[in-house]
């Protein structure tokens, strides 16, 4: 579970504290507010089974509260929850508790609903839901406009224009007039120097590489991975790291990819256990929420039996005040049809009963499951060769196909010895990536040549890179011509 440093934690202590206070009645605080901020910090900390406790709690009070007296908090409080279910995999109570949000603000007079649509924003964004959370950024703007009380407006204008441009820079591919637009929103939000910079930067910096600015954006991501690793965010620093070692293979910069290799490996391990942690949880909580919608329906079955009993009891009294006698043989046949009926009930209540019963056992066999995968070591050696493969294929997509039509008897080992020598590798280095001998390596090459149908004169090494591809890296000086 990710642990963003000890301040959060002094802030629970002090939190924890309020909420007790605020128990006893020691406070006039209002319970919504205390209670959803102590649940923020569990979920900023991410401890997001007790913050949901919390916020469930807050929810609970704020039932008691007349629409009339709502403030902000409770636009907050949809807000929270809306982004822990989100960020635990549950799209469908991310979206309801974010259509809460919205309903609120506008119950509000359109109270914090420019945030609630960037929150909103987020929440697609996530999910790969381009189209609707550039639709909601819209609509953010949109209620910025609309309210004239809007404090710091130019401001907040300057932070949605800046994150929807980030979401294009990352998303679009090949419509430069859009990430000169998007470049130029993010520059423009630089004079509000209390925003976030690891991200901006992040933005910015992918903006600046798509633009052709190389430099300067290797130094905005730089940058920025710094800020993430020191914020201990492990997913920005998982896909910072990954865009730079994209860039660094691209451009032959291989010893600054020797160099940040181990971080990102680190990075990489903690984001995947990261996203683990979050779909056990979210296991865990669809679970909760599935069991409680089943104790829900016994309870409903329940309040229907005793209702029925209740008024089967005022038929038999009443028929027994008009026509005792008379009423003797259609009581009889009553109370048999009755029965009867209670026993269906009873047997759909032991049916509902046990299927509680099999979730139970189904969760944990999950939970069993998943904490197997949690603990076991995960190899790396078949992962590399398919990582190095597809990063090939990407940088130079024609050679592989181009070498297999003119010599289709070639293997998966052949292939593999071919790429490392198209990238110039020398027969040390080829040991080494292949966890062979130096004399292993010449006999592979031996072989090679043999498969090739290489005359003597021919150089081995100078016949693979005259091999043709489709594209080669912008700006990629070292590769092969």
């Amino acid at each position: 579970m990710h642990h963003r440093g000890e301040p959060a934690e002094k802030f629970i202590a002090m939190q924890i504290k309020a909420v007790e206070q605020m128990r006893q009645g020691l406070t006039d605080d209002n319970p919504v507010e205390v209670l959803e901020q102590l649940g923020f910090f569990y979920n900023y900390i991410g401890d997001y089974p007790s913050a949901l406790r919390y916020y469930r709690e807050a929810i609970d009070s704020l039932q008691s509260i007349p629409l009339n007296m709502r403030n902000e908090g409770a636009i907050q409080l949809f807000g929270d929850l809306s982004s822990l279910y989100s960020v635990v995999g549950i799209m469908d109570k991310a979206i309801e508790y974010s259509d809460s949000a919205i309903v609120e603000s506008n119950r509000q007079n359109g109270r914090m609903l420019a945030d609630v649509y960037r929150f909103r924003a987020g929440i697609f964004q996530a999910n790969d839901m381009i189209p609707e959370a550039l639709e909601c950024y819209d609509l953010a703007m949109k209620a910025v406009e609309s309210r004239n009380t809007v404090a710091s407006k130019d401001k907040l204008k300057a932070i949605i224009s800046s994150e929807k441009a980030g979401l294009l820079i990352e998303t679009c591919k090949g419509n430069s007039d859009t990430i000169d637009n998007a470049v130029k929103a993010i520059e423009a939000s630089l004079k509000y120097d209390d925003m976030d910079d690891a991200y901006r930067n992040f933005s910015l910096g992918l903006g600046y590489i798509k633009q052709g600015k190389l430099q300067q954006g290797l130094k905005l991501l730089t940058e920025s991975e710094a800020s993430f690793r020191e914020q201990g965010d492990a997913e920005m620093l998982y896909f910072t790291d990954c865009e730079l070692m994209d860039l660094y293979a691209r451009h032959a910069q291989y010893e600054k990819m020797a160099q940040l290799y181990p971080s990102f490996i680190e990075a990489t391990d903690s984001f995947r256990n990261d996203e683990k942690d979050r779909a056990l949880i979210g296991a865990m909580i669809k679970y909760d929420l599935q069991a409680s919608e089943d104790r829900n329906k016994i309870l409903d079955l329940k309040l229907d039996i005793e209702r029925d009993r209740s008024i089967i009891a005022y038929i038999i009294t009443g028929a027994l005040i008009i026509i005792l006698v008379s009423c003797i043989v259609i009581f009889y046949q009553r109370n048999k049809l009755q029965r009867q009926k209670r026993i269906m009930q009873e047997h759909e209540l032991s049916w509902l009963n046990e299927r509680v019963g099999v979730l139970e056992k189904d969760l944990s066999a999950g939970m069993n499951s998943n904490t197997t995968i949690l603990s076991s070591p995960q190899l790396i050696t078949g992962n590399s060769e398919g990582k190095f493969r597809r990063a090939f294929n990407v940088l130079y997509p024609g050679f592989i196909p181009t070498l297999k039509k003119d010599h289709p008897q070639l293997s998966t080992n052949d292939e593999l010895l071919c790429m490392l020598l198209y990238l110039h590798h020398t027969t040390d280095e080829i040991s080494v990536y292949l966890g062979i001998t130096r004399a292993s390596v010449n006999t592979a090459r031996y072989r090679l040549r043999s498969k090739l149908g290489l005359a003597k004169e021919v150089d081995l090494d100078e016949f693979i890179t005259s091999v043709k591809t489709q594209k080669q890296p912008d700006g990629d000086l070292n590769a092969p011509k």
